[in-house]
């Protein structure tokens, strides 16, 4: 099973998809539910929208080591507890919850940064703005979401996947589909690659294997970091891509870079 994350800016639409998903698509996607110690709003639900817990029941999960990923927003805590990953295990589904990006970092250390699949929604700005116009919060409050949603959007590379939710809505949903069929269909990616190892890129150049043991700083994906033997330059690429089974907007390819001794 996977557990697919999407990550964006405010107003791009990402709780409307992931709502779509789990209409037409509940045979095998489950949603995660968070929980948080702010007080329920009228018509939400316990279990449905969030698990509702008191300050004390939140230290408890602290001290009994139960929380995957946690953050902190207007003084409440919102977060993902390990019985949550068991319950959606146990129904045998593909977990799907919105996250930040230290929340997507957390889960991939915790559950193994190939079962977590993390997707950027993008949208373009000037409907972004228009959206939050719309909304009818107040003037301060749209300018903050608004600075939010430009600083978001230079997040765009930090995921595995981008989706583009621009075009019809239907649209968008068939490049979610697409995606999640070909990696709850695709089989784990066990390369040994090692350091010294020369592999040759899809553009012909001979690299050497510096590293295998880089993590990204802001996603937690595994880094595999090689030198150019011609140039002497330095490259890192997700352990993923450089096996050429992820990218933006694509499922499974073949692979991209290929061991020199097996190249005849």
């Amino acid at each position: 099973m996977k557990y697919f994350i999407f990550y964006g800016p405010t107003a791009s639409g990402k709780s409307a998809l992931m709502e779509y998903l789990l209409i037409n698509d509940s045979d095998y996607l489950e949603p995660l539910i968070s929980f948080t110690t702010r007080a329920m709003k009228t018509g939400e639900k316990e279990g449905t929208d969030y698990y509702f817990i008191s300050r004390d029941q939140y230290l408890e999960y602290r001290t009994g080591c139960k929380v995957v990923e946690q953050i902190h927003y207007l003084d409440q805590i919102y977060g993902l507890t390990f019985d949550e990953l068991k319950r959606v295990e146990a129904v045998k589904k593909n977990g799907v919850a919105i996250m930040n990006l230290e929340g997507i970092r957390s889960l991939k250390a915790k559950v193994g940064y190939q079962k977590v699949i993390s997707i950027f929604i993008y949208r373009d700005l000037n409907e972004i703005i228009k959206s939050i116009k719309q909304s009818g919060i107040d003037n301060a409050e749209q300018q903050k979401r608004i600075a939010l949603a430009q600083e978001e959007l230079r997040d765009i590379n930090t995921c595995d996947y981008v989706v583009y939710n621009i075009g019809s809505f239907e649209t968008v949903y068939q490049q979610l589909h697409q995606i999640m069929r070909n990696e709850i269909n695709s089989q784990p990616i066990d390369f040994n690659i090692k350091p010294g190892q020369k592999y040759q890129d899809p553009q012909g150049n001979i690299v050497e294997i510096i590293t295998d043991a880089a993590e990204h700083t802001v996603n937690g994906s595994i880094l595999i970091i090689y030198r150019d033997l011609k140039s002497k330059a330095l490259f890192a690429q997700p352990y993923e891509k450089f096996c050429g089974r992820r990218g933006i907007g694509k499922g499974n390819s073949e692979v991209s870079f290929k061991l020199v001794e097996d190249i005849v």
